[in-house]
């Protein structure tokens, strides 16, 4: 069980929670919602704790499995497999790599030295086997295969991994950990369409409480029973799905409104009568002091109505154009150890044309990515940009934005246009009043907003975006949407997101891991719910 009373929560001068209090306890499966930047991230790393409450009181029992946007797995050894971190969750995990460790020494010992090894690997076994160790192990890979990871990576080093992969073993992971309390944040990032349904199934079954942040809407509809609406640094509950709040939002918005109205009417009422009375009859006078008494206590109980919020607005500049053949590739090929990701890849791209790579998960669509965008080198064949091509390359990890350097900075690097420039174009994302802060502070939506500005400022005539619109808000993923529609340069796209490449009508796919190039139509569609 997981409770918070009048929490506080501030980043440098921004109050981003102020007097939270909501509980998260066995069968409350809610959705914490609200628009980009808001504080959705810190308020679940904060009740995960990884960061302290700047005030208020969070109390933890039992077991509590936390999901960041960006988990990382820097601080595994290199060899850890798929298998080997998901079976960490629970104490098996440790001891079965001890039995592996062990097992190999034996090889290359005899005698009395192999016979302490064998009567310790007995021991550890007996130990692996008394904490359900064998069914565990079946038991991780069916939530590995529910969520779409193969046989073959579960026994691939994590490091190895691309991001989409990277992440969906961590989700297994901390779904397989049997925890009391699940913190998700954007859990279906990167899932295909089969993993999505595998995971609503999973969340509906789920027996601890759940909080979870995530823009996937029809998930919050289908595994959601409560809303915890996050906006101007207040909480708001509302009981029901997604769609059900968003009828309520609406409700209690218009009876806020109304009520504003009326007691605005009455403040212009009373001060109409305190000017009239005020230097009347001491009688009158009197009467009108006790106006202004009233009038001081309306105003310090006038309901808060919601302002319009700012939308966020994407333009890319006109950029110089390009040779006819921005960029060509040969033979490409990229194995990490034993694992060959693809062979023989063959691209060309048309000026002005839009690409979209297509495959399943693990097909080597990022990395293809990334070898076009040259962030990381092909083992053989080579890639040729052509007459001034200049690429600009969004990467699905925010690799581009660093911790320790504000936001500003990360515009500077990349532009030449004065900081007063660079500030309305941050204002454009929404982004103004965090220009000095700390880039890496920022929540997954707000990354992408940088991530997106350090583009246009750019000014690149070839784009190559690896999932974009993750962790953005649906007026963001719009303003996108029509950026990229009025863009006239070349556009390489990575993205699991159907609606979004159908809106986008790409020229021609690229389908992994064979490389056959293809006009695009809607049937391939399908293939990017599954990728």
């Amino acid at each position: 069980m997981l409770s918070c009373r009048d929490i506080l929560i501030e980043i440098g001068p921004r109050r981003l929670v102020s007097g939270g209090s909501f509980v998260v306890d066995a069968g409350i499966k809610a959705g914490l919602v609200g628009p980009n930047g808001a504080g959705k991230t810190t308020l679940l790393r904060t009740l995960a704790g990884e960061r302290e409450p700047d005030g208020g009181e969070i109390h933890r029992r039992g077991r509590i499995g936390y999901l960041s946007q960006d988990p990382t797995t820097a601080a595994l050894d290199v060899s850890t497999t798929a298998r080997e971190r998901i079976l960490t969750a629970r104490a098996i995990g440790s001891l079965e790599r001890e039995m592996e460790e062990v097992r190999a020494q034996m090889e290359h010992v005899s005698g009395a030295q192999r016979d302490r090894l064998i009567r310790r690997f007995s021991r550890l076994e007996d130990e692996f086997s008394a904490g359900g160790g064998y069914p565990a192990k079946a038991e991780a890979e069916r939530f590995a295969a529910g969520l779409g990871i193969g046989t073959d990576e579960l026994d691939q080093p994590v490091v190895t991994m691309s991001g989409g992969q990277r992440r969906r073993v961590e989700l297994a992971r901390i779904l397989f950990a049997d925890t009391d309390v699940l913190l998700l944040d954007e859990p279906t990032n990167h899932l295909d369409l089969d993993a999505r349904d595998w995971l609503i199934s999973f969340l509906t079954g789920y027996k601890g409480g759940l909080l979870m942040v995530s823009h996937d809407l029809p998930l919050l509809d289908e595994a959601i029973t409560t809303i915890h609406a996050l906006d101007h640094g207040t909480i708001e509950t509302y009981r029901g799905d997604y769609s059900h709040f968003r009828v309520e939002r609406r409700r209690r918005q218009e009876r806020r409104r109304k009520e504003r109205r009326r007691q605005e009417a009455d403040i212009a009422r009373l001060e109409e009568g305190i000017r009239r009375f005020k230097g009347s009859s001491e009688k009158l006078a009197k009467r009108a002091r006790s106006w202004e008494t009233r009038v001081q206590r309306i105003r310090s109980d006038l309901v808060h109505v919601d302002r319009p919020g700012r939308a966020v607005t994407v333009r890319f500049p006109e950029p110089e154009a390009s040779g006819r053949t921005p960029l060509r590739a040969t033979s490409l090929t990229k194995a990490y150890g034993d694992n060959i990701v693809f062979v023989d890849i063959d691209v060309d791209l048309d000026r002005g044309e839009r690409i979209a790579i297509i495959g399943l998960n693990g097909a080597g669509k990022t990395t293809l990515l990334k070898i076009l965008a040259a962030q990381e080198q092909p083992d053989l064949g080579e890639v040729v940009r052509g007459h001034n091509a200049t690429i600009g390359y969004y990467a699905q990890e925010h690799e581009s934005i660093v911790a320790g350097r504000s936001v500003l900075e990360h515009l500077r690097e990349v532009s030449s246009l004065s900081d007063r420039e660079l500030r309305g174009i941050l204002g454009h994302f929404l982004l103004a009043d965090k220009i000095d802060q700390d880039a890496g502070t920022l929540s997954g939506g707000e990354k992408t907003k940088l991530a997106l500005a350090r583009l246009v400022v750019g000014g690149h005539n070839v784009l190559m975006l690896d999932e974009p619109t993750n962790n953005l808000d649906p007026q963001a993923t719009e303003a996108l949407l029509g950026s990229l529609h009025a863009y006239s340069g070349t556009l390489v796209l990575v993205s699991h997101d159907r609606d979004f490449v159908a809106a986008l009508s790409p020229h021609r796919a690229i389908l992994m891991p064979d490389g056959e190039t293809r006009h695009f139509d809607e049937d391939m569609l399908g293939l990017v719910e599954l990728s």
